[in-house]
């Protein structure tokens, strides 16, 4: 494993700012002349938090995934997985004209700039890196990508690039880039929050622009190494709908298929498990498919509650604070705007519920999809069972010994 801090090194991985719209605009562009090549590599890019609530810390998370050595200051606790394998490069990162820290000085940091015990002390960005590409070309990818992250949102962070896990696909290669959700300041010290990556409206766009630019970077790197697949961000509907837009039968027929699920951490582990001794998971798989199901919808919803119960408190005191200024003014004055801020607050909760029913009736509708892969899977089982009981049916009773013979 190659390590890398570039303490020495400020601004090492610059890249074009993509904070102009115009860049936007170039992106959007560029992605849509990919788009007309041949879409064969892999996309996978993800955006989560990692959380306190949800028994997490920013120490143990870099360590972990970097294969470190980090002492946590704030807890006491050592988390060491030097021994871990499968890390390839591991590197440090920071806007441009700031250095870059290592990561247990910059984790630890993130860690004493929060209090709350359940606040997010870390993002982090899951991403899919081109098999196609050499060793050299996905870790300069992967810097790529981080430094626009850094760029665009004033953040520091750290990246582990993996190699396939030699028990699994061998194309897996990917990298997690764990920045902070503080800006960097000139000091080196964690500033302001990151409140657009938090945002109910902003949020979701924002993430688009990071899967928007991941593409894109992709595709550059692909196209400099000679490489002619070309990655896409679009789900797989998104896909064929363009290409019956476009007339290409063919290219819908192909993409006529039903998408890739996500197994959790348990249902890889079982997976792994059988392969070493030699024997078939069977039910385990469902079992722990269903509890890593059901840890995804109990950490959503926790995730749900605390993002609600922030956006009610935030609007709520600006709102609040605005009606008490407005009243010392002058009374009149001030009882309309009281009025008025009464009303506001009434529409931002109405909001803050309608967003908490929407994402109820999303968890509710991810649960039915279970349930009925589950029915579907039974209702196999049953079929193999009734065809197993069909064929034996149809062989019929062997003869017995003495038994009469009707023939010659």
């Amino acid at each position: 494993m190659h390590s890398l801090t570039l303490k020495e090194e400020k601004g090492a991985l610059t890249q074009t700012s993509f904070a102009g719209g115009r860049r936007c605009r170039q992106i959007k562009n560029r992605s849509q002349e990919n788009r007309e090549s041949k879409t064969v590599a892999l996309y996978s890019a993800s955006v989560k938090p990692v959380s306190r609530s949800s028994g997490r810390s920013a120490t143990a998370a870099a360590a972990y995934r970097n294969a470190e050595r980090i002492i946590d200051e704030r807890t006491g606790d050592i988390h060491d997985y030097t021994r871990r394998s499968g890390v390839d490069h591991v590197e440090s990162f920071a806007p441009v004209g700031m250095a870059p820290q290592s990561g247990s000085e910059l984790w630890n940091k993130a860690e004493a700039a929060e209090v709350r015990k359940n606040a997010r002390v870390a993002r982090e960005v899951l991403v899919a890196l081109p098999h196609e590409l050499d060793q050299v070309q996905r870790r300069e990818l992967a810097k790529s990508i981080a430094q626009g992250l850094a760029d665009r949102y004033g953040t520091a962070g750290t990246l582990a690039v993996h190699q396939p896990d030699r028990a699994g696909d061998n194309r897996n290669h990917h990298v997690h880039i764990l920045m902070t959700t503080r800006r960097l300041d000139t000091s080196g010290q964690l500033g302001e929050k990151t409140r657009e990556l938090d945002d109910v409206k902003r949020g979701p766009q924002e993430v688009e622009w990071i899967r928007a630019m991941i593409e894109d970077r992709t595709n550059q790197s692909l196209e400099r190494a000679g490489v002619e697949a070309r990655v896409d961000r679009r789900s797989l509907i998104e896909q064929r709908a363009a290409a019956l837009d476009a007339g290409d039968m063919d290219r819908a027929a192909e993409l006529d298929r039903p998408a890739t699920l996500h197994e959790g951490p348990r249902v890889t582990q079982i997976r792994r498990e059988s392969a070493r001794k030699g024997r078939a998971p069977l039910g385990a798989l469902d079992r722990a498919a269903a509890n890593d199901d059901t840890r995804e919808l109990v950490i959503s919803r926790a995730e749900l509650g605390m993002v609600s119960a922030q956006i009610f408190n935030f609007e709520k005191a600006r709102a609040e604070r605005a009606a008490r200024e407005q009243v010392a003014k002058t009374a009149a004055d001030g009882m309309a705007a009281f009025k008025a801020r009464f009303q506001q607050n009434q529409d931002i909760n109405a909001r803050i519920d309608a967003e908490r029913e929407r994402m109820a009736n999303e968890l509710h509708r991810v649960a039915l999809e279970r349930a009925a892969l589950e029915r579907q899977e039974q209702a196999k089982a049953a079929l193999k069972r009734f065809e197993k009981d069909q064929l034996s049916h149809d062989k019929g009773p062997s003869k017995g010994r003495g038994g009469p013979e009707f023939g010659m």
